[in-house]
């Protein structure tokens, strides 16, 4: 008789990843998913923050949030979890460029029209 297979929420240290390059973060940045230390060997995971903070100078979009992974009220202790991914501007936020280019439009058709601000 075949017996189940335990179902942990931890991944298997088969599904860790043993190694880590630029390009290998980038892509799995820019494929959309949310990178973790965690993901990594333990034994790599400094590694992981050199090659992070170098991710993060070349592709400003990629942002680091924290993620609560744990919390106990009793206790009052909370465990967060640093993650990162590709985040746009943030909706509500103009660019500087596109604001000056509107005011200077309406300016311009302000003063076109012969009349004063």
């Amino acid at each position: 008789m075949k017996t189940a297979r335990p179902q942990n929420s931890e991944a298997s240290a088969h599904d860790k990843r043993d190694f880590i390059t630029h390009d290998s973060l980038k892509a799995r940045l820019q494929a959309g998913e949310i990178v973790t230390a965690t993901d990594y060997d333990e034994s790599i995971r400094p590694q992981f923050w050199t090659t992070i903070a170098i991710v993060q100078d070349d592709m400003p979009a990629v942002k680091s949030s924290w993620w609560t992974t744990d919390e106990r009220h009793i206790d009052g202790l909370r465990i967060r979890q640093r993650v990162f991914a590709i985040r746009p501007r943030q909706k509500g936020v103009i660019d500087a460029t596109l604001a000056a280019l509107i005011v200077f439009a309406v300016v311009g058709i302000v003063l076109l029209a012969g009349g004063a601000l």
